[in-house]
């Protein structure tokens, strides 16, 4: 990171207005795995009423999101899945859904079995909402954190050439192991989905996604962006783990959250101080006075 750099909540006002704004959730908008602070979604209501549209992209899925969206913006769009599926808040009418072929699906869960990880099957949102599971996970603290909340929804992966299609795939690895199953899905995979890999504190694990070909949180928000007309220029896009990177390389104005991967930081702008109420004086000045 250069050293050149200032906090991104006492930035110098540029002549380009910003018309969109994509927030990550877990590790940016909130704590990992709780909801957003009240007067950071107040702020961003204020921002959406000066008609600045409010984009939050997430690895979330949508029935975690659900209870949220009430005190969102009823314009503001949804990211889910990372990228995967895309959802208005008001009404979280789905918008697009994406899944992942089942020769690509298969391939992937076999690589992370390989490894010695369980692998998560979630299910596309045009057709279903469950996680089906390949692998005993009931001794394996990050999946049980991770699973437990999800109740019912959570079964077992039978027959996976006759489960539905799934928008993700992923297995939650020791942090010594990732780099290595990393390099194996993407040697194997190739072209044929895209990697997505992100670091969970309240885990304690990495996680290893696969997703459709072509989809990441930022080629969703640069289409969405597109279809909106709003140029990369006069976006801005925070976030604070590796699945954020193209989104931050792409928005005209990238932060990270001050701790982010170094990856992250190389392709940001500026850095956001990690404390409670950076997030909200930097949307405050977006919104103005």
């Amino acid at each position: 990171m250069p050293s050149s750099r200032t906090t991104a909540t006492s930035w110098i006002p540029t002549p380009i207005r910003t018309r969109l704004v994509a927030l990550d959730v877990d590790g940016t908008l909130a704590r990992a795995g709780t909801p957003i602070d009240p007067t950071v979604l107040k702020t961003l209501r204020e921002i959406a009423d000066r008609g600045i549209q409010v984009v939050i992209a997430t690895g979330r899925g949508w029935l975690t999101m659900r209870e949220m969206t009430r005190w969102l913006p009823p314009s503001a769009l949804l990211v889910l899945n990372n990228g995967a599926s895309t959802r208005a808040a008001a009404g979280g009418r789905l918008l697009d859904s994406h899944d992942i072929p089942h020769a690509t699906a298969n391939l992937a869960r076999s690589i992370l079995r390989a490894a010695g990880l369980p692998a998560i099957w979630i299910e596309s949102a045009s057709s279903g909402d469950r996680y089906l599971v390949d692998g005993d996970w009931s001794n394996r603290s990050p999946y049980r954190r991770y699973l437990d909340p999800k109740g019912s929804r959570v079964g077992r992966l039978t027959h996976p050439n006759l489960a539905p299609p799934p928008a993700q795939i992923f297995g939650l690895a020791p942090p010594d192991l990732g780099q290595s199953i990393e390099e194996d899905l993407r040697s194997s995979l190739r072209e044929q989905a895209a990697v997505v890999v992100w670091r969970s504190r309240r885990l304690k694990a990495v996680g290893l996604e696969v997703l459709p070909r072509g989809v990441t949180k930022g080629a969703v928000v640069a289409q969405l962006a597109a279809g909106l007309g709003v140029p990369a220029a006069e976006s801005l896009a925070v976030g604070d783990d590796l699945n954020d990177l193209e989104m931050l390389a792409w928005a005209g104005r990238g932060l990270a959250i001050e701790g982010s991967p170094k990856p992250l930081l190389a392709v940001a702008d500026d850095v956001v101080p990690n404390d409670d109420h950076a997030l909200t004086r930097l949307l405050a000045e977006i919104r103005g006075p």
